[in-house]
């Protein structure tokens, strides 16, 4: 066997064959490897080898393979191997050896790039490697196959195409077997023809045991199937001389069997055994913070997830999700899961929420009290929009933050709740569900107000809110707002860009504070590093005060927030308030006449966000006030990667004084950028052009010259 393998090494370097199939190995990984981590700045190169080995190794493998046997067949040499005085599995080794040896070479090469883009920034190594073992079984898997192909046919060029049909095939075959109604014959397909997903899999962070089986049983199946082909070429099989080892239709069914067997019997291994968790931040394993929290449960609970539980390949259901809803349920016998399909249950989440609910969305039911807390799909990720190519990626994964939250949620009594008041009346715009959220996580129930209808702000409010009304509040409703901060309340106050009118009444409570608007001007930002780029000035990039408020954003270097249409927040010093300012233009800010924009004030700087403390005779009432009325949507905040719920979330933290305060688990990132400069960039693209040159130019002399004698 060592020396066909030998034989076969030095003949593929020897020819152009070789050089040429490393050569575009590194060539095609290099442009993934450019777009997606230099370009890119990606910390992983899963996306680099997913592309390469889906589209690339799709033709290169058949194209280095096809001449494995078929042209010794077509050159007659065959015979003197198949009489050569070694066994037919050392031929077929030895091949398959030489050219998992060749593709061994470009893989190397791509072994470095982890340990190269590890100088640049934070790299989770062993995610990278186990994303290269799988794109290196996948490919050897290939080679299997196509060597198993070049035995059908003595034209290279078929043998070619046919493996290019049938890897094809392999890697598509999931958009087909889905559609069956028949979970056993899905399975079944999947543990046979399924390639692309067995190699997604172990690029996603999650090292998959049913994966490596799959790769080596069917390569194992593929080398023996070529070993049974050449016996029947070898040996004269009859009834009468019949051998085990001679080619045998019996033979290949019990192999196929097996092979299909050992897959699905992997499938049933326990997650926790067959799966390990490789990524950086621990992506599909709980935190002990969660798992504490599981195991202290004494009510029962059920875990309503909205997908198919049989349908192990079903693209409507999230794999990641239902992990991690596992490992809650193995936790705690209190805490049970359990499947909802909408097709066949379509008015299900009807029961627990008025809003439509997606597909492997989850709904967490307190059967002993009756608390319910529904987690949408898309609440589980954090993304971002790129707003040059108008396309959202996923910057981080909350499933755990949001189960972990829904499960101490569900277990509160009533008493535990705190209330909240925001104001009605005055054509108020409504915080959308991202912010809804943060007070909800909080364990704060938030009730509309019309203190037309109410005598006062409720004993029982512990934050009142005053979220950007466009119609000025009456003498008695000022009044009775002041009357409640006067008793110690504290207020969230958003206030938002009019063009007409003015706010008076709303400014008495303003006033309480010291603070005022000034209203009927924007603020117009002129320093370029203090609004978005390629936007209109009045889009502000605000600089952050120094207050537990905006200590979180700045001191892990979220950057700032977005504050667009800003009013100017200015207040009187009085020796009760203490003033600290969150937010704030730069110097060469100013103003602007919304109705007469000729009419600019001087410049600035112009504050947009303070926190103020009244002292009083017992205690204290603290206000928060924002001037722009659009910092709190979700499409601000995606501007600024979640920038403006921290804030918000830290105002309302430091308004409230939780009686039961909630362990709330943070989104974990889906990666973090590098840092990669420009020129480091063009220096790299260089290096793996005149590498991939290199070899290209030095295997075409190589051949040539061989040519020549």
């Amino acid at each position: 066997m060592l020396a066909i393998f030998k034989r076969e090494f030095k003949s593929y370097l020897r020819s152009f064959i070789g050089p040429l199939f490393i050569a575009a190995v590194i060539f095609m990984f290099s442009l993934f490897f450019t777009i997606f981590n230099l370009m890119g700045l990606s910390n992983n190169i899963n996306g680099s080898l997913y592309n390469l080995g889906y589209w690339g190794l799709m033709f290169l493998i058949p194209i280095l393979s096809m001449r494995a046997f078929s042209e010794e067949r077509k050159n007659k040499t065959d015979q003197l191997i198949l009489t050569a005085p070694v066994s037919v599995g050392s031929i077929v080794f030895g091949k398959f050896l030489a050219i998992v040896a060749i593709f061994a070479i470009p893989v190397a090469f791509i072994c470095v790039m982890p340990l190269v883009l590890n100088l640049f920034g934070d790299v989770p190594l062993l995610w990278n490697y186990t994303s290269i073992l799988g794109f290196f079984l996948y490919g050897v898997m290939l080679i299997a196959i196509c060597i198993f192909i070049s035995n059908l046919s003595d034209n290279p060029l078929i043998c070619a195409v046919i493996s290019i049909l049938i890897i094809l095939l392999g890697n598509l075959s999931s958009n087909f077997y889905n559609s069956l109604n028949s979970t056993f014959a899905k399975n079944l397909l999947a543990s046979t023809i399924d390639f692309s997903t067995r190699m997604a899999k172990m690029m996603t962070g999650n090292c998959d045991v049913t994966s490596i089986v799959y790769f080596v049983s069917v390569t194992a199946l593929f080398l023996v199937l070529s070993v049974q082909i050449i016996q029947k070429r070898r040996y004269s099989v009859s009834k009468k001389n019949f051998s085990i080892t001679a080619y045998s239709s019996v033979t290949v069914i019990i192999l196929i069997a097996a092979v299909i067997a050992a897959n699905m019997a992997a499938l049933q291994i326990p997650d926790e055994i067959r799966e390990a968790d490789v990524t950086a931040q621990n992506l599909y394993s709980l935190t002990a913070d969660s798992e504490k929290i599981a195991k202290e449960i004494t009510d029962d609970i059920t875990l309503y997830f909205f997908a198919q539980e049989d349908d192990a390949q079903s693209k409507t259901k999230d794999e990641s999700i239902e992990k991690i809803l596992k490992q809650y349920a193995s936790l705690n016998d209190h805490i049970s899961l359990k499947y909802i399909d909408p097709v066949l249950n379509p008015q299900f989440a009807k029961n627990y929420t008025d809003s439509s609910v997606a597909y492997s969305s989850v709904i967490v039911v307190n059967e002993t009290n009756g608390r319910s807390k529904v987690i949408n799909y898309n609440d589980m990720f954090e993304s971002t929009m790129d707003y040059q190519t108008y396309q959202q990626s996923i910057t981080g994964y909350d499933s755990e933050g949001e189960l972990t939250y829904a499960l101490q949620y569900v277990c509160l009594s009533d008493d535990d709740m705190m209330n909240a008041y925001s104001i009605t009346g005055h054509n108020e715009i409504s915080f959308t569900s991202k912010f809804s959220d943060v007070l909800d996580k909080d364990n704060i129930k938030v009730s509309e107000l019309s203190l037309l209808t109410s005598e006062k702000v409720p004993d029982d409010c512990k934050l009142l809110i005053l979220n950007t009304p466009l119609v000025d509040y009456s003498e008695d409703e000022a009044n009775k707002v002041i009357d409640y901060l006067n008793n110690g309340g504290n207020a969230l106050i958003i206030t938002f860009y009019k063009t007409d009118g003015e706010l008076t009444n709303f400014g008495k409570i303003l006033d309480y504070y010291g603070a005022s608007l000034e209203e009927g001007n924007v603020i117009i930002e002129a320093d370029a590093n203090n609004y978005v780029a390629g936007s209109d000035p009045y889009y502000i990039l605000p600089e952050l005060g120094t207050d537990t408020i905006t200590s979180s954003i700045t001191s892990q270097g979220f950057g700032s927030v977005f504050a667009p249409l800003c009013q100017a927040i200015s207040y009187t010093a009085k020796d009760d308030v203490t003033v600290t300012e969150l937010l704030k233009s730069s110097d060469s800010a100013y103003l602007q006449s919304i109705t007469n924009p000729d009419d600019k004030s001087e410049n600035g700087p112009y504050i947009i966000g303070l926190k103020a403390v009244k002292e009083l005779d017992s205690g204290s009432s603290t206000a928060v006030i924002y001037s722009s009325g659009d910092m709190f949507t979700e499409g601000a905040d995606q501007m600024v990667q979640g920038n403006n719920v921290r804030l918000f979330a830290n105002s309302i933290n430091a308004l409230v004084t939780f009686d039961k305060e909630l362990v709330t688990i943070p989104a974990k990132d889906a990666e973090t950028p590098l840092s990669i400069k420009g020129s480091y960039c063009i220096f790299m693209m260089a290096g793996f052009a005149a590498l991939v040159l290199v070899i290209f130019f030095a295997g075409l002399a190589v051949w040539i010259i061989r040519r020549r004698k």
